[in-house]
Order: C-alpha cells, then sequence, then structure tokens
C-alpha cells in the first residue's frame, strides 16, 4: 500500500533554488501590490517546476512567464537545479519589450 502522506511531501520537495537579481527587485517594489502577489506566486511556482516558454535567438537560454492577460512578463534563466530571476519587464511586448531585454542583458539589438 502506497504511504499518500508520504507521496505529496515527496512530490512538493523543491527542485530548484530561486536567486533573485537586484535588477529584479528594484522592478519589482515598483509594481502595485497586487502585481508583487502574483509575481510572488510565479516564483514559488519556479521553485518546484519550470514554466513559460523559451525564448529564442539571442536570448534562447532564457525563459518567459506571461501574466495579467500577456501584459507583464517575468524572464528568468535555468542552470541545473538553480533558476536565476533576472530582470522583470513590466509592459506590453509591442512597446519594445524584447529590445530593452536585450538592452539590459548586455545583448546586441
Amino acid at each position: 500500500m502506497v504511504n499518500f502522506h508520504h507521496y505529496l511531501n515527496y512530490k512538493m520537495k523543491e527542485k530548484y533554488e530561486v536567486i533573485i537579481s537586484e535588477n529584479f527587485k528594484k522592478k519589482f517594489y515598483k509594481l502595485s501590490k497586487p502585481l508583487q502577489e502574483r509575481v510572488r506566486k510565479i516564483l514559488d511556482k519556479l521553485k518546484y517546476i519550470l514554466c513559460g516558454e523559451a525564448l529564442k535567438g539571442d536570448l534562447q537560454t532564457f525563459y518567459s512567464v506571461h501574466f495579467e492577460n500577456n501584459k507583464y512578463r517575468l524572464i528568468y534563466q535555468k542552470e541545473d537545479h538553480v533558476i536565476r530571476i533576472l530582470v522583470l519587464h513590466v509592459g506590453r511586448r509591442k512597446d519594445d519589450f524584447y529590445n530593452k531585454l536585450k538592452q539590459e542583458l548586455g545583448l546586441k539589438n
């Protein structure tokens, strides 16, 4: 017989360490309280499972989590069992989002 509680505890162990950059912190505290709470939930989820979509081109080592009807994006990079939260861009894709991201990361546009 399977010990159900043991199974739940096993499944809920953190798989990834989430490291947050100073850049992220600066942008995070400028968000409204409801958006901060939404971002906290995403960060908590990232401890257990990768989410979002892999980016392409110059940003192929990064993942993007879209939230709030695609208005906001949290960009992260996975390295083994470490997730580095590098930047949080607040804005729409049409507002030159990815070029600003590349500039912030020191990549050529």
